[in-house]
């Protein structure tokens, strides 16, 4: 559970949402408890974090809403849970396309399937319960670092009973600038979370159990996933991007030149990062300097279309179609298509020092 809270943060489920934010909380008829009644914050959000220990399974179907403020992309999908690390979800409908329509997990391996592709990956957890009970911990602590908790009143989420617990981010380690859980009052299980991230652009994800169910049996079938026979196969493994020793290196390895841009004579180069995803290969080099400011240059043969479209200014780079745009109030992004590749030039610059950095690469 914990973790799912934390993909949630990270945006790590797609581009998944609902378009209507309150179609499985209804208000009429909420009495809201005098607030001696109500429980404490603090034990509420620690109950919260732990509660799958007060569930067998729990299986429904949850709407996941992002939302830039502008748009909202919505995906539906059912979900069955049991015990800590027995897990599947099936995409229903989205409004965007996914990378992944089925996501299955036995507690040893993990299959994620894409089935516009055809294309299955396998990932092996590789853990025993001392190192997942540790991985639970550590993302419980990283969740509820630097917040502050506070209990809003009442709902009611799948026409179940529940407690608003509202989350602030207070201090550099909060992971996000604010959260929303609305927690079973007989469960403790969070039923719907609304989270804003504290980096990154402004997104806030919504995931809310339309129907829910607690402690039903869930045949073992559910948790097997068996690919279609015609499907390609690939390990996770294979899928993670290799560290290379310079930019030579991971360009033999690649299926396009990987760029070597001029950069300020006071950065260094500190990495180089390449491989293929389930979506394309990618290269990635990352540049500092002495006071720990950063420089990314990037390219991709297939890169991932964004869930939203970002607010960004046009340019032009020696006659190459380009947008610039700041993802935060120190880091502005370049970005342009050459040539079938997209190309990434973002970092704690100045915007004339990133176009300038983005010339050395179309010329």
């Amino acid at each position: 559970m914990v973790v799912a809270l934390l993909l949630v943060t990270a945006g790590c489920l797609g581009a998944v949402g609902s378009g209507d934010d309150d179609a499985s909380v209804d208000d009429s008829g909420d009495e809201e408890l005098p607030e001696a009644e109500l429980p404490d914050a603090d034990e509420l959000l620690e109950a919260a974090v732990n509660a799958e220990s007060n569930v067998e399974t729990v299986q429904g179907i949850q709407t996941i809403t992002m939302d830039d403020g502008t748009e909202t992309v919505t995906t539906t999908q059912e979900v069955w849970e049991r015990g800590p690390d027995q897990y599947r979800a099936d995409i229903v409908e989205a409004d965007e396309p996914e990378p992944i329509d089925v996501i299955v997990s036995d507690g040893s391996t993990i299959w994620m399937y894409d089935e516009d592709d055809n294309e299955a990956v396998q990932m092996e957890l590789g853990f025993d319960q001392a190192d997942e009970e540790a991985l639970n911990d550590g993302f419980a602590d990283a969740f509820t670092a630097d917040t502050d908790a506070s209990v809003e009143g009442t709902d009611t989420v799948a026409d179940r009973d529940v407690y608003v617990l509202e989350l602030t981010g207070d201090g550099d380690d909060a992971l996000y600038e604010s959260a929303t859980l609305w927690i079973d009052q007989e469960t403790d299980y969070p039923l719907k979370q609304e989270i804003t991230p504290a980096v990154g652009e402004s997104v806030t994800t919504t995931m809310a159990f339309e129907e829910v169910t607690f402690d039903e049996e869930i045949d073992d079938e559910i948790f097997t996933f068996e690919p279609p026979e015609d499907a390609e196969i690939r390990e996770f493994d294979d899928l993670m991007p290799q560290q290379y020793a310079d930019v030579d290196a991971a360009d033999a390895d690649v299926p396009f030149d990987v760029p070597q841009p001029d950069v300020p004579a006071e950065y260094t180069l500190e990495s180089v990062l390449a491989g293929e995803n389930m979506v394309g290969w990618s290269a990635t080099l990352q540049y500092t300097d002495d006071t720990g400011s950063f420089l990314t240059v990037g390219v991709a043969d297939e890169a991932q279309d964004p869930v939203f479209e970002p607010d960004s200014d046009p340019l032009e780079i020696d006659d190459v179609d380009a947008t610039i745009r700041e993802v935060t109030e120190t880091r502005t992004i370049v970005e342009w298509e050459d040539d079938g590749l997209t190309y990434t030039v973002g970092g704690e610059l100045t915007a004339d020092e990133l176009i300038e950095i983005a010339e050395s690469i179309v010329h």
